[in-house]
C-alpha cells in the first residue's frame, strides 16, 4: 500500500488497484536491511520511496511515446 499511496502522490491522482489473494509462487513480505552495503560499500541510501517513484514515473513519460 506505501507503493501505491505513494506512486498516486507522484502521479497526483488516485491510482486503482484491486487487493487480492497471492497468486502461486509469490512471496509473503519482501524487505532488505540495506546496513551490509554500508558497511562493506560505504553505500547508504539518500532518498525514499516516494523519490524512487518520482525518478520511475518521470522515465515513464519521457520515453512513453518510443513504445
Amino acid at each position: 500500500m506505501d507503493m501505491v499511496k505513494a506512486l498516486s502522490a507522484v502521479v497526483g491522482r488516485p491510482l486503482p488497484y484491486a487487493l487480492t489473494a497471492r497468486r502461486p509462487g509469490d512471496i509473503a513480505c519482501c524487505y532488505s536491511d540495506p546496513s551490509r552495503a554500508e558497511a562493506l560499500l560505504g553505500w547508504k541510501a539518500r532518498f525514499g520511496l516516494e523519490a524512487m517513484c518520482q525518478d520511475g514515473w518521470a522515465w515513464q513519460l519521457l520515453n512513453s511515446a518510443q513504445a
